[in-house]
């Protein structure tokens, strides 16, 4: 008893002595001009306990006696500070010129934005935190310049259309190359897609775990990616910790309602009945008298959660980042559901002063229940604005009706099965030797990285929507393994001679299995298994790949701070192409002076800085698919002969098929005035594209092809990109920031040789029944008859002949080219405004001078047909001089002749939408003191795509759709759902 009192009192003797020796010290950081530094590190030296000051750069930590401080900021000296008798440090930290040059993420490395030639924008995670996304290109939309999303529509994961400075390409694919933490990523879509829409790639992409982006746009940021660079590239940096930095775990959880942001005004049962007998398709009493709303019944307001866990921070040798995310998210439109379970490690450290090793490593798996998006009478919208309004989907007793050709598609969601499941890994391992030992400034760089999908669908369709029911399954996987090896090298000589060098080679392997097997005739819509049907249907197996491997070199050469000289050269070796153009040379050169550091510039106080750049290079393009040059054969049923297994040809073989090529020349400035309130940035660009991959035709005999892949053909795209923000006011309480950019681009179709020749002898490519690539104009021209209107003397509807004359019975031959679907410019603006402790942050993009074809109204808006109209059409034609939407019911015209396309569905695409609002509020640091184990607390509400500004023309319709993702198809739609707009509430906690 007396030992167990003597360790009580050992114990207790202890801990008061070890609390006597913690002391709590308060202080407050600030830079060197007296503002509070919001965010600094306050860390005890050799641990990893310490604090970040609050918005008044206050800040308070518990400490032993005798430690000491270590106080750091971005772009500030780091300061360290033993502590003495007093229990108050504020600290004025002061500027590292150095490290307030930002650094961007460029091709194979990093570089400081004061000594880039290239064109290149970056999106910070201050710009994209608070965006509720399903894709990273959801973050990625108007926020950089000369940069086209349009997300094909509302349904979740769809595949959106993104170009960089306009589409390079007609046939061969215009998207840009993604490249995450280093690897290159597939971006094949392996489903057949619904009702037109494909899957989006970049679905399997985390939003929540991505740090910035970095667009590289000219021939100087992209010919190190040589035959991939035409399009532009994409790089995406995902979240890490950071050295010397207390461990942080961010627990961010939000819920959101969505719902349509437009819809087609259709006629009820009532109204279509009394149209009928007006037009004399039907006598009273002729029609049912039932009554069912489609268009509400295949809509809902989709709920949706988000949870996002992480923890990051690092010691003296190691940084590291653990996320995970839960989503599972509702569609607007029924039966439209995603959920996705996501995690990633991103490690780094520093083994020795000489070897650095790590690994970025992201799993993510999607449960995607699809639906069908448009041109299919089994997609939900597509069969709302058809079905005729009397049609009921249950009968009496509540059961799902069959009604017929028009599908009954909310028997379709409710009962079927249409699920994507995809797991992704995308992943690298590196390794960083220091060689300065040997030559200082030299480093070889080591990178092994892997992309690898693996998708299956299941789909099930049961009795009540096919007799006898149908059942498909799909299983795909594609592999992608990049090997990189670089050496570096990076020093100053002399104080004025600034050289960067970068040498190294690649390879990537793309390995694509998939199989497809499907059968009908089922005993039961319980028996859901493919082997259970009593009629097998079609297998079908593909096994494809593509191997590429390149040499790549780039220099940058700074002299005296002043002038830039930078190249780059890769020499690229592809499967692809044709055996006699297997290789190909991409190379660039540009320059820069930076004029504020000449002497004559001393005296000019208002401009900070100012630099001219320019550039030109070359890039090319390799999305052609894997065996165009050879040729190709196919097997199967089909290619049976006398019921002996046969072969049939699908393509002949070109080995002189080579890339499409772009040449780009790239000129601009960059001008930061009023120490640094205001920020301008304009490039002029123009790149010319040759040796277009096309379908040329050839001679046809014995019944074989008519058509060779060949290197043909010309375009060209030209314009400017702008980037303008602003420090409108900046005090201690309220700061308001600003910034604009906007991307104007003129696309043209230079030349076509050997493709076909319309009636005014231009030559063309067709992409649709609507529009066409035709010499001297844009490659998505709009191909129609003109339409009038409703001339309103006669009650007639009238369009334009092909010489320009009003007729009444128009042809196909009157077709002229009468729009394009691409924009004069698209942009974003946005403002940043904060009050203490709140803060309001709007952004809005916009699209200017594109036209959209909506293809529907050749059904909802032609009188004449059993389907179901919009209310416009009740606007009728009944005394001369009425103004009105539809021709008179005796008029002639009063048919099919509105079935036509015609510049009757063109619409003016031009919007400005208001993507993201979102208001928050910090939680003061006082708070969180008091609270003990909280470091921040952030409450938000976020509106998403919640205003739309159009044209009137454009009601029931959302301006940012398409139903393709194909670049001779653009800008068209056949009641493609619309974007979805949506609510949320969120909060963001530290500890």
């Amino acid at each position: 008893m007396k030992k167990l009192s003597l360790v009580l009192f050992l114990s207790l003797f202890g801990l008061a002595t070890a609390f006597a020796q913690q002391r709590t010290v308060t202080g407050k950081v600030i830079d060197d001009s007296g503002e509070p530094l919001i965010g600094a590190t306050v860390l005890i030296q050799g641990t990893s306990t310490g604090v970040v000051t609050d918005i008044d750069g206050s800040y308070s930590i518990q400490t032993p006696n005798n430690a000491t401080l270590v106080f750091s900021y971005t772009g500030f000296v780091t300061q360290e500070i033993t502590l003495g008798t007093s229990n108050v440090v504020d600290v004025t930290m002061e500027t590292n010129v150095e490290a307030l040059e930002e650094v961007v993420v460029i091709a194979y490395g990093e570089q400081s934005r004061k000594k880039l030639v290239q064109s290149v924008t970056t999106v910070g995670n201050e710009n994209i935190r608070d965006i509720p996304a399903v894709s990273p290109q959801e973050l990625l939309q108007g926020q950089a310049s000369g940069v086209q999303v349009v997300g094909s529509s509302g349904i979740l994961g769809s595949a959106p259309v993104i170009k960089i400075r306009g589409v390079a390409s007609i046939s061969s694919g215009g998207r840009p190359l993604v490249v995450i933490d280093g690897v290159p990523l597939n971006d094949a879509n392996q489903t057949e897609g619904e009702g037109g829409q494909a899957l989006n790639p970049l679905a399997d992409i985390n939003p929540n775990d991505i740090e910035s982006f970095s667009v590289l746009k000219d021939a100087a940021a992209t010919a190190v990616y040589g035959s991939r660079g035409a399009n532009g590239v994409i790089l995406i940096t995902t979240k890490s910790g950071r050295k010397n930095e207390p461990t942080t775990i961010s627990l961010n959880t939000s819920t959101s309602w969505s719902e349509s942001t437009d819809f087609l005004d259709m006629m009820n049962a009532d109204q279509f009945r009394q149209f009928r007998i007006n037009s004399g398709a039907a006598n009273p009493g002729d029609d049912p008298q039932t009554s069912f709303d489609w268009p509400s019944n295949v809509v809902r307001t989709g709920f949706s959660k988000d949870v996002n866990v992480s923890i990051r921070g690092g010691s003296e040798k190691t940084s590291f980042f653990v996320g995970g995310t839960f989503q599972d998210q509702e569609g607007f439109i029924v039966g439209n559901n995603l959920k996705r379970i996501s995690g990633r490690i991103n490690l780094d450290h520093d083994a020795t002063d000489w070897l650095n090793f790590g690994f970025n490593l992201g799993v993510t798996n999607n449960v995607n229940d699809r639906v069908g998006s448009e041109n299919s009478t089994f997609a939900p919208t597509t069969s709302a604005f058809l079905q005729t309004p009397w049609v009921e989907a249950y009968d009496a007793n509540g059961n799902y009706r069959n009604t017929g050709f028009i599908a009954n598609v909310i028997a379709i969601e409710d009962l079927d099965i249409n699920d994507v499941i995809t797991t992704r890994t995308i992943g690298n391992a590196y390794a960083r030797i220091n060689l300065s030992s040997l030559v200082e400034g030299l480093y070889f760089r080591t990178n092994f990285g892997v992309d690898r999908v693996i998708l299956e669908e299941f789909d099930r369709s049961f009795e009540i929507n096919s007799p006898g029911g149908y059942a498909r399954d799909y299983y795909g996987q594609q592999n992608k393994y990049v090997f990189t090896n670089t050496l570096n090298f990076n020093r100053v000589f002399n104080e004025v001679h600034d050289l960067s060098l970068v040498a190294g080679m690649s390879y990537e392997q793309t390995d694509v299995r998939d199989i497809t097997v499907s059968g009908t005739g089922f005993l039961s819509d319980k028996q859901i298994n493919v082997t259970s049907a009593s009629t097998p249907g079609t297998t079908s197996n593909t096994v494809t790949g593509s191997r590429l491997t390149g040499q790549f070199a780039r220099f940058n050469y700074f002299y005296n701070n002043k002038y830039i000289l930078e190249g780059s050269i890769r020499r690229d070796g592809s499967s692809r192409f044709g055996a006699n153009n297997r290789y190909g040379t991409f190379w660039s050169v540009g320059g820069a002076w930076i004029v504020t550091q000449e002497d004559f510039m001393n005296g000019v106080d208002w401009m900070t800085s100012l630099k001219l750049r320019a550039s030109y290079g070359t890039t090319g393009n390799d999305r052609i698919g894997d065996f165009a040059s050879l040729e190709n054969f196919g097997g199967g049923t089909v290619s049976n002969y006398n019921g002996e297994a046969g072969l049939r040809q699908l393509g002949a073989a070109n080995p002189n098929l080579r890339w499409e090529r772009s040449q780009s020349l790239n000129i601009g400035f960059e001008a930061s005035m009023f120490k640094d309130r205001i920020t301008l940035a304009v490039d002029y660009y123009k790149k010319k594209t040759t040796d277009l991959i096309l379908n040329v035709p050839i001679p046809q005999t014995n019944g074989g092809l008519n058509s060779i892949i060949d290197n043909v053909g010309e375009m060209e795209n030209r314009g400017f990109d702008l980037d303008l923000s602003a420090v409108v006011v900046r005090n201690q309480d309220f700061n308001w920031t600003t910034s604009l950019n906007m991307g104007f681009n003129t696309n043209e179709v230079l030349s076509l040789p050997g493709a076909n020749e319309d009636d005014m002898g231009r030559r063309f490519v067709a992409g649709t029944t609507s529009q066409r690539a035709v010499e001297g104009y844009s490659v998505n021209s709009f191909y129609l008859i003109r339409y009038l209107g409703v001339n309103p003397q006669t009650g007639n509807a009238e369009w334009l002949d092909a010489n320009g004359n009003p007729t009444t019975t128009p042809t196909t031959n009157d077709r002229v080219i009468a729009g394009d679907a691409n924009p004069d410019f698209v942009g974003g603006f946005r403002n940043t405004l904060t009050y203490k402790s709140f803060d309001l942050s709007m952004f809005f993009n916009f699209s200017v001078g594109n036209d959209l074809f909506i293809s529907g109204l050749r059904f909802t808006d032609n009188p004449s047909g059993t389907f179901n109209k919009r209310a416009a059409l009740l606007d009728v034609w009944e005394n001369p001089g009425d103004e009105a939407f539809a021709p008179a019911y005796d008029s002639p015209t009063f048919s099919s002749a509105f079935a036509q396309r015609s510049t009757a569905q063109l619409r003016d695409g031009t919007y400005a939408r208001l993507k993201n609002i979102t208001l928050g509020y910090n939680m003061p640091q006082s708070v969180m003191d008091r609270i003990g184990f909280l470091k921040g607390l952030r409450i938000y509400v976020t509106g998403y795509n919640i205003l739309t500004i159009k044209g009137d023309d454009l009601q029931g319709i959302d301006p940012e759709v398409t139903d393709s993702i194909n670049n001779g198809r653009q800008g068209e739609t056949f009641f493609t759902p619309p974007q979805y707009k949506s609510y949320l509430i969120g909060a963001r906690l530290t500890f």
